[in-house]
C-alpha cells in the first residue's frame, strides 16, 4: 500500500481522535478549565466588589467570606476530601455513595449555619447579613460537593458546565438589578452570589438526588460515616488549626488595624488567587491520582507521580508570581484602584507563601494517599504555633504586611515538618536488639565455653 493511499486513513484517524478529545477531554484539562472558571469568577466578582463597595466595606465583605471559607473547610474535611481519596482507591462512585454524599452536604448545612450566625453576630453583623451569609454558605457547599463528585465520577465536563453557567449568569443578573435599582449594596452582593450558585447547581442536585426519592434506603449515612471517619478524624481538627493559623490572623488584623487594612490585604490575596487556580485545580485530580499511584505501584510510584506533578505546576506558578509581585503597585492600582497600591508588599509576601504552599500541598498528598492524615494535623499544629509566636512582633514592625509574613512563616514550618516526616517514613527503622537479645547471646556464649 502506498503512502498516498494511507494518508486519508491517517487524516480520518486524527479527526476521530480530536473529536474524542472534544467530547471527552482529559480529566486534568477539564479540571484546569473548571478551576479557571471558578477562580476567574471569584477574581472578577472580587474586583467588582472592591470597586463598587469601597475599601472599608470591601473589608467588611472580606470578613464574611473568611467566615464562610471556614464553614466550607469543615464541610470539605468531613465530606469531599475523604471522598476523593476513597474514590481513587476504589475506582468508582456507586449511586448509593453519591446519594449519601449529597444528603450529607444538606445535613452539614445546619451546624454550618449555626457557626456562621454566631461568628457574624460577634462581628456585629445585621440580621439580613446573617440570612444572606447562610444562604451563600448552603449554596456554595452544595456546588462544591457536586463539583468534586462529578469529577470523581469522571464527568468533569458537566462540572465545568455547571460552574460556567454560574459565572455567566452572575454578571447578567447583576446588570439587570443595577439598572432597576441603581445600586447593589454589600448584602445584595451576597444574596446575588447565593442565588446564582443555587440556581445553576439545582439541576445536578436533582440528578444526583432523584434516586433518593425512589429508594430512600440508598442513603447509608452510617456506613459512609464509618468509611470517612478514619480520614476525617485528623482532617477535621486540621480545619481548626488552619483557621487559627491563617484566617483568625486576618480577622485579628482587620479588628486591630482596621477594615481598610483588611480590604487592602484581601485585594492582594485576590491577585495571588489568579495563580492559586492552578494549585486549586489539582484538588479535582491529584488526590485521586496519587491514591491510585500508591495502590498500583506503591511508595516509589507515588513519589514519582508527585515529583512530576510538582515540576509541571511549579514552573508556570513561579513565573506568573514573578510577573505579579515585582510590579505589584502597578497591578493593584490598575485593577483595584489607587488606594490599594500601598499594599504591594502584602502581594510580594503572599506570592512567596504560594510557592511554599505548593510544595507543602504536594507533600501533603503523599500522606493523604497513604491515608496517614495524622501527620498533616501535626504539621499544621507546628504551623499554628509558629504563626502565633511571631505574629505580634511582626505586626508591630510591619502592620498588615507583618501579619502576612507571620502566616507565611507558619506555612514554611509545616512544610519542613512534612519533609522530615516523609524522610523518616522512607528510611528503614534501625534493627535495634530485642529485649531478650542480650540474655540469648550470653546463653550462647556460655554454651560455647562448655
Amino acid at each position: 500500500m502506498t503512502e498516498a493511499s494511507t494518508a486519508p486513513g491517517r487524516l480520518t484517524g486524527l479527526v476521530r481522535r480530536v473529536a474524542g478529545l472534544v467530547r471527552r477531554p482529559p480529566a486534568a484539562l477539564a479540571a484546569l478549565a473548571d478551576q479557571g472558571v471558578v477562580s476567574g469568577f471569584g477574581f472578577v466578582s472580587g474586583i467588582a466588589a472592591a470597586r463598587l463597595l469601597g475599601i472599608a466595606e470591601f473589608g467588611h465583605f472580606a470578613m464574611i467570606l473568611i467566615v464562610l471559607s471556614f464553614a466550607q473547610a469543615l464541610h470539605n474535611a468531613l465530606i469531599t476530601a475523604p471522598m476523593m481519596t476513597l474514590v481513587g482507591a476504589r475506582k468508582g462512585v456507586s449511586t448509593a455513595y453519591a446519594a449519601t454524599i449529597l444528603a450529607g452536604a444538606f445535613l452539614l448545612s445546619v451546624p454550618g449555619a449555626v457557626f456562621v450566625v454566631i461568628a457574624l453576630l460577634i462581628a456585629g453583623m445585621s440580621g439580613e447579613t446573617l440570612l444572606a451569609a447562610c444562604a451563600l454558605m448552603l449554596a456554595q457547599n452544595l456546588q462544591f460537593t457536586l463539583r468534586r463528585l462529578l469529577f470523581a465520577k469522571g464527568r468533569g465536563v458537566q462540572a465545568l458546565l455547571m460552574d460556567f453557567a454560574r459565572a455567566a449568569s452572575f454578571p447578567l443578573v447583576a446588570l439587570v438589578l443595577w439598572l432597576e435599582h441603581d445600586v447593589i449594596g454589600g448584602n445584595g452582593f451576597v444574596w446575588l452570589l447565593a442565588a446564582t450558585s443555587l440556581a445553576t447547581c439545582l439541576p445536578f442536585v436533582i440528578s444526583v438526588g432523584r434516586p433518593i426519592l425512589r429508594r430512600p434506603g440508598l442513603v447509608q449515612t452510617g456506613a459512609v460515616f464509618r468509611r470517612h471517619i478514619p480520614l476525617a478524624r485528623w482532617l477535621l481538627p486540621i480545619v481548626f488549626v488552619t483557621f487559627v493559623q491563617e484566617q483568625l490572623i486576618w480577622l485579628v488584623a482587620g479588628s486591630t488595624l482596621g477594615l481598610e487594612e483588611l480590604g487592602g490585604l484581601r485585594a492582594a490575596q485576590y491577585l495571588v488567587g489568579t495563580v492559586l487556580l492552578l494549585l486549586s485545580a489539582t484538588e479535582n485530580v491529584l488526590p485521586v491520582a496519587a491514591a491510585r499511584a500508591q495502590a498500583e505501584g506503591g511508595d516509589a510510584a507515588l513519589r514519582s507521580y508527585l515529583l512530576r506533578a510538582g515540576v509541571k505546576l511549579g514552573v508556570p506558578i513561579i513565573t506568573i508570581l514573578a510577573v505579579l509581585a515585582v510590579p505589584g503597585e502597578m497591578w493593584l492600582r490598575l485593577i483595584f484602584g489607587s488606594e490599594y497600591a500601598a499594599y504591594a508588599n502584602c502581594l510580594r509576601i503572599l506570592s512567596v507563601s504560594v510557592v511554599i504552599v505548593l510544595a507543602r500541598d504536594l507533600t501533603s498528598n503523599y500522606f493523604r494517599a497513604k491515608q496517614n492524615t495524622r501527620v498533616l494535623f501535626e504539621s499544621l499544629c507546628v504551623s499554628m504555633v509558629v504563626s502565633l509566636a511571631v505574629v505580634v512582633p511582626l505586626m508591630r514592625g510591619g502592620g498588615v504586611s507583618g501579619a502576612a509574613a507571620a502566616v507565611g512563616a507558619g506555612h514554611l514550618a509545616s512544610l519542613v515538618y512534612l519533609v522530615l516526616a516523609a524522610r523518616r517514613q522512607s528510611c528503614p527503622a534501625p534493627a535495634w536488639p530485642s529485649p531478650g537479645w542480650w540474655r540469648r547471646s550470653l546463653g550462647l556464649a556460655r554454651s560455647a565455653r562448655t
